[in-house]
């Protein structure tokens, strides 16, 4: 094991949790808000001056300004808590696309190793048939009974 720090926070798991509810109840108490707004518009919009005592400017509509801004923070609260679900699902559709991109442009060479499907074989630069190291990939002779590059025991 390594003794690298995980990059991501002590309790994610948790904050991921809390972005998400939060995100959600903001949204939805945002939108309820801009509802409001409107149909105090749109009802003010209807009344007749001269017969209606509800006539004159919307008793709510004041709500659409508050709950424009509370939409946007769940917004980005459900963003932040869905964003590691969303790379990886984009990661998992993009990257099998950019290996065989890669693959077809380089003739199986590869970028950075992205893409490689040509072997070093025996008809490679190397001219060794023989199997690779497992601890450093290097190919080596046929009768080889240790790595040439490691030294490390061929199986």
């Amino acid at each position: 094991m390594s003794n690298v720090p995980s990059p991501g926070l002590r309790n994610q798991p948790k904050l991921r949790n809390v972005f998400r509810v939060a995100g959600i109840l903001l949204v939805g108490i945002g939108l309820v808000m801009i509802v409001i707004c409107f149909s105090a518009l749109f009802s003010t919009m209807n009344a007749d001056p001269l017969t209606d005592d509800s006539f004159g400017p919307p008793k709510r509509f004041f709500l659409g300004f508050i709950g424009m801004p509370v939409l946007a923070i769940g917004g980005w609260c459900l963003q932040a808590g869905f964003m590691g679900a969303a790379a990886r699902y984009s990661a998992g559709e993009t990257m099998p696309v950019v290996r065989d991109s890669a693959a077809y442009l380089t003739d199986g060479e590869g970028i950075l190793g992205v893409g490689r499907t040509v072997d070093d074989a025996p008809s490679g630069r190397s001219g060794k048939t023989g199997p690779f190291c497992s601890r450093c990939g290097v190919r080596n002779d046929e009768g080889a009974r240790f790595c040439d590059a490691c030294g490390t025991a061929l199986a």
